[in-house]
């Protein structure tokens, strides 16, 4: 048994858990239904993640035999790198809900590319806005619906 997707496996659902019972049902907002309820996609997405974590907390908990050869696949300095990484991308998400998107994504795309090793600010700067303007031009107008 490999601890590491037994406890992958088990945050997953309780995640799942979280989302299905409690976020999913206070977002009550009458929006605009185009055929679907607005819970359709969530809930198609949940129930992925609710067997894939199932299957891995099963595969994880009775079949150790696929575990002998493996070594832990994650250190404690992956774990800290992955940590950090998720640290980023929520604040960068807090600062486009506060300020905009004009100063969140350049924001997250920058704190990325410098943690992955670029350090050419020239090309930080390019990139980041470009994508942001990219994503701004097709959401706004050609799917035509408003971001912060």
């Amino acid at each position: 048994m490999r601890v590491v997707d037994l406890i992958a496996g088990t945050g997953l659902l309780v995640g799942v858990a979280i989302m299905a019972f409690l976020v999913i049902p206070a977002e009550n907002s009458d929006g605009i239904w185009h055929g679907l309820s607005p819970y359709f996609y969530p809930s198609v997405m949940l129930t992925g993640i609710a067997v894939s974590s199932a299957g891995l907390v099963v595969q994880a908990a009775f079949k150790k035999q696929l575990y002998e050869d493996q070594p832990n696949p994650l250190s404690w300095w992956q774990l800290g790198c992955f940590l950090l990484l998720g640290a980023i991308i929520l604040i960068s998400v807090l600062v486009v809900d506060w300020l905009s998107l004009w100063i969140g994504g350049p924001l997250l795309i920058a704190a990325t590319m410098i943690y992955m090793g670029e350090r050419r600010p020239l090309r930080i700067a390019l990139v980041a806005f470009a994508a942001v303007a990219v994503v701004h031009v097709i959401v706004t107008y050609g799917l035509r619906i408003p971001l912060p």
